[in-house]
């Protein structure tokens, strides 16, 4: 068979046929269609364009998983959520962790992928040799339940960057393979739809093509069913079986599947508890039980009857099953099975390990600048479509500067509206800062989910993904508030001086970065989109209130002094009412007899600013911008460790 010669870097796609044998009636053929399909593998359903690599089998031994309860503060005591789990899952198998829910599925999962090291008890073995974490990280790849996807890119261009991130080759070949998975998996006709277009099957296929690119030997898959109908589970789990024949080990966690789909698993993994109550293959599995006294009614689905055991509702088995596990009744199956197929992909292979053809290495796939130019275009295209914090963000700015203008129409120059020349400017500080925060702040919480499941596949560094984050964003966060300034300083009418001109805008634009890295510090230290939302307006209320213009410095109580140091507005308001009134400007006019403040040096005094200094106020602000920037990626770079 041609399924017998594949190599182990090859990977195979199912063509189901339907052979109608002559003079056969109609229903013998719909019978047949009806029995599990065999997959005819040849040459031409090969990825030819995809890197080899060894095959891989994952053995575990004496799994344990322990959590602390209650917070830090106040522990109750540990939580077993894994029992003594041992078992092997080879290549070219498709092998399905079963249970009810809260039985340590995910989490048996979450610690074989390498997610969750912290309370973990055991060995796990790669190949025979205790695994590395990294080196397994880079042959492996977790996808995950949801199928957290960037809604702004296209089918094809999201596989292009994935291609462009893993792949150190010429651009020819990385064009070829992707549109070889893109045929294979069914996504050709909707390469050019968003991925927030595409339907859940497409979406989920699209998550696997997305990891396919480098042709891992391991890949978890979560729940790849769920929220799926029946036509698409069809699909994802044939597509999952063709990769397991392909050479890949394949292990999913799967809830409750249809009879069709849990004849299509290789081996089963049953937990219950914390506990494994059956490990072997499917055809064993009623036998299985049988001999423990659990008799499976006829045209029940062997899935359901199996979680129905576990969760109690023919009585409390599960010591019973535990202990047949421990006794080794399950491996006797095994064996049994094993002997009575020729097939070889029953049992686990000899892999030769040291002729793998491909040397795994701790580094990533192409350099930190590499890294850095392909996610800084991918960010920049996804700004650009997106509509809440590009389009938006620019009407707002247009609108807002125009409303404003007419408000404070041509009184620039006036002495006895000195008063309403300073609340315009504070609103400007005040509108630049909002409108810089708020975006942003919900920047990291929206896209925490791509970003670690990304960075956990190895696909890029933690330090390309932020300064391409940060950096892509900049120069819309300049554009907008000049935008903002050209309208409002001349239609209040500013002193129409260049130099006043470019500062005002200067400290403005230097505001609105800080007030930018505030709000993604705080997206990334939030837990939730709610609490990021909740967190940056109230932030802004301290900063605004002790930024000079409400309170004078000298007025603010001595204890609370500090805390205008730390209020960036402060700086910014400080440095626009100087570059307005400060710089030796001549007197404002006075439509009227008497106008308190026609000399800028008095406005000065008023605000408490006649001693400050404008590069002072700029140096400050850098400082923060800089601070901010740094505590954002230590924050990020924890939250990726304590995940863990």
């Amino acid at each position: 068979m041609a399924e017998k010669s594949l190599e182990q870097g090859s990977v195979s796609i199912p063509m189901e046929e339907t052979k109608r044998a002559g003079g056969a009636p109609p229903d013998a053929a719909l019978l047949t269609h009806l029995k599990k399909v065999e997959n005819h593998i040849t040459e031409a359903q090969r990825f030819s364009h995809l890197p080899r690599r060894s095959a891989v089998d994952l053995e575990f031994t004496e799994l344990s998983y322990t959590i602390h309860e209650g917070p830090c503060w106040r522990r109750r005591g540990c939580k077993a959520l894994l029992k003594c789990l041992s078992g092997k899952f080879c290549s070219r198998e498709l092998i399905g962790i079963m249970g009810p829910s809260g039985a340590g599925k995910s989490t048996l999962m979450n610690i074989l992928a390498g997610y969750r090291e912290t309370g973990m008890k055991g060995q796990i073995l790669v190949n025979g040799r205790p695994r590395d974490l990294r080196t397994f990280r880079k042959m492996s790849c977790y996808i995950m339940q949801d199928d957290m996807l960037l809604p702004h890119l296209t089918t094809r261009e999201a596989m292009t960057v994935s291609a462009n991130l893993k792949l150190n080759e010429s651009m020819e070949v990385k064009k070829e393979l992707v549109n070889e998975i893109l045929t294979a998996l069914g996504l050709q006709e909707c390469a050019h739809t968003r991925t927030h277009s595409l339907s859940g099957g497409q979406c989920k296929r699209l998550a696997i093509a997305l990891e396919l690119v480098n042709n891992p030997p391991v890949m978890f898959f979560d729940e790849p069913t769920s929220g799926l109908d029946s036509a698409s589970c069809f699909q994802v789990v044939s597509l999952m079986k063709s990769l397991a024949q392909g050479g890949r080990t394949i292990i999913c966690t799967i809830h409750q599947p249809s009879a069709k789909l849990f004849e299509m698993f290789d081996k089963l993994y049953i937990l219950s508890q914390g506990q494994c109550i059956y490990k072997g293959t499917v055809p064993y599995l009623i036998p299985y039980l049988k001999n423990l006294g659990l008799h499976c009614p006829t045209y029940h689905n062997p899935a359901d009857f199996i979680i129905e055991v576990a969760s109690g509702e023919y009585g409390d088995l599960n010591p019973v099953l535990f202990e047949a596990v421990q006794g080794g009744l399950c491996s006797d199956g095994v064996k049994k099975n094993s002997t009575d197929k020729s097939d070889p992909t029953s049992s686990c292979p000899t892999q030769c390990n040291n002729d793998s053809g491909y040397i795994e290495k701790h580094t990533f796939a192409t350099s930190t600048l590499t890294q850095f130019c392909i996610l800084f275009e991918r960010t920049f295209i996804t700004i650009c479509r997106d509509m809440v914090l590009t389009h938006l963000r620019v009407m707002s700015h247009l609108c807002i500067g125009v409303l404003i203008g007419l408000l404070y129409l041509n009184i620039g120059n006036d002495a006895s509206k000195v008063f309403n020349n300073t609340g315009f400017l504070f609103f400007s500080m005040l509108f630049l800062m909002f409108a810089a925060l708020m975006p942003t702040v919900l920047t990291f919480p929206l896209e925490m989910s791509v970003f670690m499941r990304e960075h956990l596949n190895y696909w890029y560094s933690l330090k390309a993904y932020y300064l391409a984050k940060t950096m892509a964003d900049i120069p819309f966060q300049i554009i907008c508030p000049i935008m903002y300034c050209s309208i409002v300083y001349w239609m209040t009418e500013q002193p129409p001086e260049a130099g006043r001109y470019l500062l005002f805008m200067a400290l403005s634009t230097s505001t609105a970065l800080v007030a930018q890295s505030l709000g993604l510090l705080i997206g990334a230290a939030s837990t939730s989109l709610q609490v990021a939302t909740f967190v940056g307006p109230v932030t802004a209320i301290p900063v605004l209130l002790f930024s000079g213009f409400f309170v004078n410095f000298d007025t603010i109580p001595k204890y609370l002094q500090w805390s205008s140091y730390v209020s960036y507005v402060r700086y910014g308001f400080e440095g626009v009412i100087l570059s307005i009134y400060g710089m030796n400007r001549s007197e404002l006019e006075c439509p009227g007899m008497v106008c308190k403040f026609q000399k800028p040096e008095e406005v000065l005094q008023l605000l408490d600013v006649e001693d400050a200094k404008l590069y002072v106020d700029f140096m400050v602000l850098g400082v923060f911008f800089l601070i901010l920037r740094l505590a954002t990626y230590l924050v990020l770079r924890y939250k990726v460790k304590s995940e863990r």
